[in-house]
């Protein structure tokens, strides 16, 4: 026999809650009562219990329902970012893509981050990209992927929150896939960044306070605590929603001074994410920035949040209006204006009672626009781009309360607003791809990848080449890594120890760009002692503390300049339209002035005017404008690369090489030409 006992006016009834709590007595009593109906049951009336579990099982059906909407729009988010995912290591220097290269090289590594080191994404990254890793996903299309899966993360919340809002499931997936496919959104979700990690917390935090206003759980609080501050801890501009959450949970106040220990308890979890910085250190990770391992160095990564640097109030009204413009620029970019103001009004559109949620939903994203106004480190920067997120994210919750608000007039708006904004949410798709597009396949900066793999391995010493740390020190680490290119080469970016490569025998190369940043005095302060340049290839500068006094390679092909200065070889590679001159300088003695290089295609061996002259590739100072003549010692042999391309339906003869100086008056003077064959 079964027995169950039951309140005699269950209030289990209708709720999803108390039907959880029916054992598993109450189960095999309904189980008796239909098979064996000789079975006695304590309570007066089964029927009232097979009810009880009726409703419950309609309760799991609608709560099955209601989650459809946010996978829904999950997966579809987490389609569209695969279908712009960067899966090569990062080449644009859009301000979006500022930190990629680092973030690529970082995970796969289990390495740390720039400021303030974001050591939850560092973790959490590192996991996913390394069992991506083991299934053959490369480095740089895993972090991306890392970034694709927390955007669908964060648009699941959102919807989410609009369904939680009231709005029905058709109109807040409509509403969250719009904001997916704001500019800002769509890019940060196809990159190997960390802002889709920052909304989808945010998010979480406020779909939480909003449960937890209406439910006062005590689970509900301490979960809503826990993303809030792991969100700080990651991103501290997660702060910023603050206001909101207290509006959300004002009325709770009570309960929450009641549980004040565990709330404290869970708060203090994320500062502890931190120790992943000096654990990573002390075991001497490949990839770490700054000292976390010291205390100086450990509280720096948390306290240097870049404020001083990108925090910068408006001089004057001229400037106010400077910066509202680009604000409204980037803000019309991610949806356009209209759009983006029907969505932030739409957060009113909940009935007037509940207007303490229009108001918190509203100061989800003042806050952050209001932040716009004061970053501002001369142009648009990742930070800038960064903070403006919240704006599509409410707007997409503001556009799914109006289609819903629309929706109760009528079965035509309940299916004309969904429709409108799958509608919109197409548009902009079409829209904003190949905006998206020309950042993730962009190849800019990966050229010096290219350029350094063209030159060839030298024999008998070992070659450092040294980059600033930025995109090209990226690219260059993450291909030579992952990608087995230029094994020979020894890395290092501008915080490396010069004097002690080179008086352990080291060859120093480093990109020609690097002396727009680092000038000759920079090498000379840290070297001691006066450097000579030389080139090591198209694009690519030697650095040494002693000038090269060797014979230079013969080709037969020489000539005396009569300014001091010989060429001692010369010789033309050309491949299709493309040709390399490597010249090989020789002073003869040390040259009196400073002699620019004139270097000319032509179409015909003695040109008569300029239009013999198909292209130029003339330099200020030999070695792409670094090394001054007057700076040379006599014998010093300087090697050195120019690279011409001839134009479409061109034939030229060959090239000319010289040197020439600019008189007073303005004239300028021409040493002879030495005339190499194409």
């Amino acid at each position: 026999m079964y027995h169950i006992s039951l309140h005699r006016q269950p209030r289990l009834c209708c709720s999803y809650r108390a039907g959880l709590r029916l054992t598993r007595s109450a189960n095999a009593c309904i189980t008796g009562i239909r098979s064996r109906p000789a079975i006695r049951c304590r309570h007066r009336n089964a029927d009232e219990v097979i009810a009880v579990m009726s409703d419950t099982s309609l309760a799991v059906a609608s709560r099955a329902r209601r989650a459809l909407w946010p996978m829904l729009a999950a997966v579809a988010a987490l389609a569209l970012a695969m279908l712009t995912l960067q899966v090569q290591v990062n080449g644009s220097t859009s301000p979006y893509a500022t930190d990629v290269g680092e973030i690529q090289n970082a995970l796969p590594r289990w390495g740390t981050l720039h400021f303030t080191g974001y050591p939850l994404y560092s973790v959490t990254g590192s996991l996913a990209v390394s069992l991506l890793r083991l299934v053959g996903v490369a480095p740089a299309a895993g972090a991306s992927l890392v970034s694709a899966l927390w955007g669908a993360a964060s648009v699941a919340l959102l919807v989410a929150l609009a369904m939680e809002l009231g709005a029905p499931g058709p109109a807040a997936a409509g509403g969250g896939l719009v904001a997916a496919v704001s500019l800002s959104a769509w890019i940060d979700a196809s990159i190997a960044e960390v802002h889709t990690m920052t909304m989808a917390l945010t998010v979480a935090s406020l779909l939480l306070a909003l449960r937890y206003r209406r439910s006062g759980a005590r689970a509900d609080l301490l979960w809503l605590v826990l993303a809030f501050t792991q969100g700080v801890a990651h991103q501290r501009a997660v702060a910023f929603v603050a206001p909101a959450l207290v509006v959300l949970v004002a009325p709770r106040w009570r309960h929450v001074s009641s549980n004040l220990g565990a709330v404290v308890g869970v708060a203090l979890l994320a500062p502890l994410s931190y120790l992943y910085l000096p654990i990573r250190y002390w075991q001497g990770a490949d990839w770490t920035f700054g000292q976390p391992g010291t205390w100086h160095g450990f509280w720096t990564m948390i306290a240097d949040t870049k404020a001083e640097r990108i925090l910068a109030a408006p001089a004057g009204l001229a400037e106010w209006w400077e910066r509202a413009l680009t604000i409204l620029r980037l803000v019309g970019d991610d949806l356009p204006l209209p759009l983006m103001t029907l969505g932030l009004a739409g957060l009113w559109a909940l009935p007037r009672r509940r207007w303490w949620e229009s108001a918190a939903l509203t100061l989800a994203w003042l806050p952050y626009l209001a932040l716009c106004v004061v970053i501002w480190e001369g142009s648009v920067s990742d930070a800038l781009l960064a903070v403006k997120l919240p704006l599509p994210f409410m707007a997409g919750v503001g556009l799914a309360l109006v289609a819903g608000r629309l929706g109760a007039h009528g079965r035509l708006p309940r299916v004309a607003g969904p429709l409108a904004l799958g509608v919109i949410m197409i548009l902009l798709a079409m829209s904003h791809r190949p905006r998206v597009l020309a950042i993730t396949r962009d190849r800019t900066a990966t050229a010096i990848v290219d350029t350094v793999e063209a030159l060839e391995p030298p024999a008998g010493r070992p070659v450092t080449l040294l980059a600033l740390w930025g995109h090209e020190y990226w690219a260059l680490r993450y291909t030579q890594a992952y990608e087995g290119r230029f094994p020979y080469l020894n890395l290092v970016d501008h915080n490396a120890d010069v004097r002690a490569l080179v008086d352990g025998g080291h060859r120093l190369w480093t990109p020609g760009a690097t002396f727009y940043r680092l000038p000759t005095s920079w090498w000379e302060e840290r070297l001691g002692e006066r450097v000579h340049l030389s080139s090591a290839g198209p694009g690519v500068v030697e650095v040494a503390a002693s000038p090269w006094l060797a014979n230079a390679p013969t080709s037969g092909v020489a000539l005396d300049l009569g300014n001091g200065v010989r060429i001692a070889s010369a010789s033309l590679e050309s491949q299709g339209e493309r040709a390399v001159l490597t010249v090989y300088w020789e002073a003869q003695r040390r040259p009196e002035r400073d002699y620019s290089v004139g270097v000319h295609l032509l179409a015909d061996r003695e040109p008569d005017g300029p239009e013999d002259i198909v292209a130029q590739a003339d330099q200020q100072h030999p070695v792409a404008g670094w090394h001054p003549t007057s700076r040379w010692e006599p014998g010093e042999i300087v090697c050195d690369h120019y690279v011409l391309t001839a134009p479409l339906g061109a034939t030229p003869v060959g090239v000319r090489v010289g040197m020439y100086h600019q008189e007073a008056d303005g004239s300028f003077v021409n040493s002879p030409w030495l005339f190499v064959p194409w």
